[in-house]
């Protein structure tokens, strides 16, 4: 259990680290609008992961189980983030301001697409390094965690 315990502390630090350090980064980077909506995609997807992995945590010290609230919560940001991703996908190649805020745009935009899936849909990150391109090939992919609670 302990194991566990460290393990969500880590992923939930971690996904919040990479938020901070992303954002450090963005910020050092001379973009357009195109590229901050597909950024603010990607966070807000990182940061509902952030959330989850903190409240997994939370839950095994508090030794609950899940409630329906947070049930419910996930179903919703399942949708939000559904329609947003249909939205930006419309709004980059609007509201981009170069060719290189467009091709960041989509990068981020992808990273985005990519963890939603991750988080949502099926575990895209297996082994120890969490990308591991052979091992992703080679099983079935299994569903992710969220999935596996809001859809019982």
């Amino acid at each position: 259990m302990n194991r566990l315990k460290k393990q969500l502390l880590n992923l939930a630090i971690g996904e919040f680290a990479a938020i901070c350090t992303f954002i450090f980064v963005y910020r050092l980077l001379d973009l357009g609008m195109g590229s901050l909506i597909a950024f603010s995609y990607l966070i807000l997807i990182l940061l509902q992961g952030s959330m989850y992995w903190l409240y997994r945590y939370i839950l095994i010290i508090k030794k609950e189980s899940f409630g329906l609230m947070a049930i419910k919560l996930l179903r919703s940001l399942k949708q939000l983030n559904i329609v947003l991703l249909v939205a930006i996908s419309m709004i980059i190649p609007i509201i981009k301001s170069s060719n290189k805020d467009l091709v960041f745009a989509i990068g981020l935009f992808l990273f985005g697409v990519i963890e939603y899936i991750n988080y949502y849909w099926y575990r895209l990150s297996y082994g120890k390094s969490g990308w591991n391109i052979k091992i992703l090939l080679s099983t079935k992919l299994k569903k992710s965690s969220i999935n596996k609670i809001i859809n019982k």
